[in-house]
């Protein structure tokens, strides 16, 4: 795939009336920070085109740092005690109610090695003369970083601003990450500030994280959910060499090892599966050197109800079933008559209830209005589905978003705003145009035949399947007998069916982007409800 081209205008507003001084070390050929400041800027990833406005604050002094993202939607708070090398972070996210009413949760982890600071990036940097900037003499300081090893090398530029009281106020920083071996460019960031001023050291106050540790102590004692987040020789070289280029990977000098086993031992899994010519191919992907625990963000279904049969009934006996059964067509992919909107990526946030719902909705939509196309909010059920067994970024489940759906509606992303890839404040209540379903139906348990029917006469239907042996899943009809030994974890939405050899197998839609499986795709088997996918299925009703 093409890598699209982006261009972005970078508009730099500086504030030079600081008002005040720092005791800058003497030697004025070594760039050096504040011990404590804030600062404000945009960290830009022109490869993903994702901007993320951020405010920081950081004392030396006190061993702590805090850094807001989204004006302050997701804080992030770091310490150490004692002047220890480690110490602990701590998010705060919002997650809102039935009521359209938040409230803050948050999420405790250790960390090693040094405190966060934002500007620790500028160390050994080396002084290389002066340029004008937004009509401004700044300096210009610039950084490069050689792996050999592991054939990268990482460069870095910044423009600083030098005030009558010694102290550096930086401007701009960009960061390019090349690819020795190959060439290409393997990163391309740009971080802009726009304000650089004294600390408030009540903004790093540690009252919302000793409520934070109130909170999760009584979660560990309490509530049954666990974050999901926690985080020949010669041929294998190669092959390594190979995915860390395509899919843009540098890795630190200590994890580079680690790493080069896992996608080893998924390589290995690989081979061996695509000898032994089964219906399904596998392949290396942008997950073959994760491991299990860090890829769990990608399948964060939760168990239903197991009372909940949707808000209407299944309409169909199984009697009816089977007679509607011999009139159906033997393939039906709504995706040919355009009403399957496309892959979306549901990134780190375990969100696949929420893409896998809107999806549905959309499609049902479609189906009704003319194939029109609406590109519905799954940020708008991350934020505001809290009130109905859903966890934001940890996962939800099936009947709960769509009970959410049919008293809230969704709108647009037009509308409500980009993904976020993070838990945000629910804003619903800006919102005009929502659309909204009449109802939601649980296809018959384990019935081919009913799904069948479901997805003809009604639409995409939402299912929950055991993600975790699709992960490296590239084409053909996925079946695993293993598939059903672990319980489901993961939601996606089936858009059709079809016949192959005899054979009869489901059209899903997923949401890990259209580099993954068939552009996004994955067919499943309908022999033996293969991972659990006749067990949870819902489908809208507009």
């Amino acid at each position: 795939m093409a890598r699209k081209s982006l261009c972005i205008v970078i508009v730099l507003i500086v504030d030079c009336a600081l008002g005040f001084s720092f005791k800058l070390d003497e030697d004025q050929n070594e760039l050096k920070w504040p011990t404590e400041y804030s600062i404000r800027g945009e960290i830009t990833d022109l490869f993903t085109g994702i901007i993320k406005p951020f405010e920081f604050w950081y004392s030396n002094e006190l061993n702590r740092s805090r850094i807001d993202f989204y004006g302050g939607i997701v804080k992030k708070y770091y310490f150490a005690e004692n002047d220890e090398m480690n110490g602990q972070e701590y998010t705060i996210y919002p997650k809102t109610t039935d009521q359209m009413t938040s409230e803050i949760v948050c999420d405790e982890e250790i960390w090693e090695g040094e405190h966060f600071n934002l500007l620790d990036s500028a160390k050994n940097f080396t002084y290389y003369g002066k340029t004008t900037y937004n009509n401004k003499e700044v300096e210009i300081w610039k950084y490069l970083e050689r792996d050999d090893d592991n054939e990268s090398k990482e460069e870095k530029t910044l423009y600083a601003l030098k005030t009558k009281d010694g102290v550096y106020v930086p401007v701009l920083q960009e960061e390019l990450k090349h690819n020795l071996w190959s060439g290409a460019l393997d990163g391309h960031t740009i971080i802009q500030y726009f304000n650089f001023s004294p600390l408030d050291v009540e903004e790093l106050n540690l009252t919302s994280v000793e409520a934070c540790r109130d909170t999760i102590k009584g979660e560990q004692s309490s509530n049954q959910f666990k974050d999901l987040h926690v985080h020949s020789s010669t041929d294998v070289d190669d092959a390594f060499l190979s995915f860390k280029m395509q899919h843009k990977r540098n890795y630190k000098v200590d994890e580079h090892e680690m790493r080069k086993q896992i996608f080893r031992d998924n390589l290995r899994r690989v081979k061996e599966h695509n000898q032994k010519n089964l219906g399904y191919k596998l392949t290396v992907n942008k997950f073959s050197d994760m491991t299990d625990e860090e890829l769990s963000y990608l399948s964060a279904t939760r168990p239903s109800d197991p009372r909940a049969l949707g808000s209407v009934a299944f309409p169909h006996t199984e009697e009816e079933v089977e007679l509607l059964a011999q009139d159906l067509p033997e393939s039906y992919d709504m995706r040919i008559e355009g009403f399957v909107s496309s892959i979306k990526n549901q990134g780190s946030c375990g969100s696949c209830w929420a893409f896998a719902t809107a999806a549905a909705v959309e499609a049902t939509l479609a189906r009704n209005n003319g194939a029109r196309n609406l590109d519905l909010s799954e940020q708008s059920l991350v934020d505001c589905a809290w009130g109905y067994d859903n966890w934001g970024c940890k996962g939800g489940t099936l009947d709960g978003v769509m009970k959410y759906v049919l008293k809230h509606g969704i709108p647009t992303e037009e509308d409500y705003g980009l993904y976020l890839d993070e838990n945000g404040f629910c804003a619903l209540d800006n919102m005009t145009d929502l659309y909204h379903i009449r109802g939601f139906a649980q296809v018959s348990v384990l019935s081919v035949n009913a799904m069948k029917v479901a997805l003809y006469k009604y639409g995409p239907v939402t299912v929950a399947i055991n993600a975790s042996p699709i992960m490296q899943y590239k084409s053909g009809i996925f079946y695993d007998p293993d598939c059903n030994k672990s319980h489901y974890n993961h939601a996606v939405t089936v858009v059709g069916y079809g016949v192959r050899d005899g054979a009869t197998y489901w059209i899903v839609k997923n949401s890990w982007g259209d580099d993954w499986g068939q552009d996004g795709y994955i067919l499943i088997s309908a022999t033996n409800n293969n991972c659990h996918i006749l067990e949870e299925a819902y489908y809208p009703i507009v």
